[in-house]
């Protein structure tokens, strides 16, 4: 394979949220102190891709310049929805920490949120819930959101960790299906029944305190 025979471009800067995750398809040496040595099936973080034939990525938390022609524009990696499913914590943390986008989107319109949900890692939902951008009531192209993927399931503390930052358990899928009609887990549904009762509570004008205090007062 034949690398361009140019000097690397003057350093371009990097846009947060919009790296992208490669498999390198070859190895290559770097020539300059500002490239980057790599092996063939390296992960590599994309971070510009504004000169044609020379990117500036990420590895093992170098930067520097490789050679887009070692590097298949086909075959882009969802790295950070990957290890979301899997539950590997590391590999989720190097992608945010390189750039990626927590909310960045598979072919089907999931997210990292999906996939950790779906999958009941509650560990990298606990992470993912702690980025500042993290958007919890993404649908995918089913128009399914985590809440959806955790709640059919039957991950009963991913439900839990969901609702108490704030997931919606009114949104309804392409079926036209809640959280709570996808559920199937008696301990999914009453946490979803009675997030549904909360949410009732106060789109009627009362708290849960003050709902305390009315049930004592007709109790006597």
């Amino acid at each position: 394979m034949t690398t361009p025979a140019r000097p690397a471009p003057p350093p371009p800067p990097m846009r947060k949220g919009q790296v992208q995750a490669f498999e390198a398809i070859s190895n290559y040496t770097a020539k300059r102190d500002c490239e980057l040595s790599f092996e063939e099936g390296d992960l590599l973080f994309i971070l510009d891709q504004s000169d044609p034939t020379w990117w500036k990525a990420s590895l093992d938390n170098k930067q520097g310049y490789v050679p887009s022609s070692h590097v298949s524009s086909e075959n882009a990696r969802f790295a950070i929805i990957d290890a979301a499913r899997r539950g590997n914590l590391a590999l989720v943390e190097e992608c945010l920490n390189a750039g990626v986008s927590v909310n960045s989107l598979d072919k089907a319109g999931n997210s990292a949120l999906h996939a950790a949900s779906q999958a009941g890692q509650i560990h990298i939902v606990t992470k993912l819930l702690l980025q500042p951008r993290i958007q919890i009531d993404l649908q995918n192209k089913l128009g399914d959101t985590p809440l959806h993927c955790a709640s059919y399931r039957g991950h009963a503390e991913v439900v839990q960790l969901l609702l108490n930052h704030g997931a919606k358990f009114d949104i309804v899928n392409n079926d036209n299906y809640t959280a709570r009609k996808l559920a199937n887990k008696p301990a999914v549904i009453s946490l979803l029944e009675e997030g549904t009762l909360q949410g009732h509570r106060k789109s009627s004008g009362y708290d849960d305190q003050e709902y305390g205090v009315a049930d004592s007062e007709d109790s006597d």
